[in-house]
């Protein structure tokens, strides 16, 4: 008899703790990006008011040591150096935080319209934020004149070659004459461009088998190949 009530005993109270165990909660959900934050994803334009510090960057939604990751063009840091410091971006209230390390803000821009931001840093002067397609189409338009000229072909920040943009035109109205001076770096030498012309806001650099080279203006008298493929290429105005 004893054995069968310690065995009644025993099962009760099994079954009261079975029955106060808390249920298993579900796993957090991963946290996701506000729909206003997957707006900023992609490159946009950081600029002065005068548009002679202009710096390229892409928002990424993924996260960094503070807030989501930034990515800038090699000449950002020397173009706008504080955002040297920048590691990260905060987006909250129509307000951009372009943040360091420690969460610190470094640039603070409001929204004044869609795709376009602005801000203010002490002692220089006003900032403004927009997409690269917006950049791209209020950029300033470049002449023939603005154009030609000596020239400087850098790869990852070391000149390679020299070229002469002319003023003389080519049977095409709309194309000009280039010659390149050795010594000059393999990949222009293969291509061995005798003409150059402005399309659509890009110079192009095009050779006689009809091969070429386009690059695009980030900087004053700076124009990076696009796309990029390998080594940064940048041909800079003497």
């Amino acid at each position: 008899m004893r054995r069968i009530l310690l065995c009644l005993f025993l099962a009760g109270a099994a079954s009261q703790a079975h029955a106060q165990a808390p249920a298993p909660q579900p796993e957090p959900a991963a946290p996701q990006a506000s729909d206003t934050s997957k707006g900023m994803t992609g490159m946009w334009e950081l600029s002065n008011s005068d548009r002679d510090r202009v710096c390229n960057l892409t928002f990424k939604p993924e996260p960094a040591r503070s807030g989501s990751q930034v990515e800038f063009d090699a000449a950002c840091g020397d173009a706008i150096p504080p955002l040297k410091d920048v590691e990260g971006w905060i987006l909250a209230n129509q307000t951009l935080k372009l943040i360091d390390s420690r969460g610190r803000t470094v640039f603070e821009l409001s929204e004044v319209e869609v795709g376009m931001f602005e801000g203010e840093r002490k002692d220089e002067g006003l900032y403004f934020l927009q997409t690269a397609a917006s950049a791209a189409v209020f950029a300033p338009k470049r002449s023939v004149d603005e154009i030609a000229g000596e020239w400087a072909m850098v790869k990852s920040d070391k000149p390679v070659c020299s070229l002469s943009l002319t003023k003389t035109a080519t049977r095409s109205f709309d194309e000009y004459r280039l010659s390149i001076r050795p010594p000059c770096d393999p990949a222009m030498t293969r291509l061995s461009p005798n003409v150059w012309r402005l399309d659509r806001g890009e110079l192009v650099l095009a050779s006689p088998n009809g091969q070429s080279w386009r690059f695009e203006e980030r900087e004053p008298k700076k124009w990076w190949r696009v796309p990029e493929a390998g080594e940064q290429i940048v041909l800079q105005k003497k």
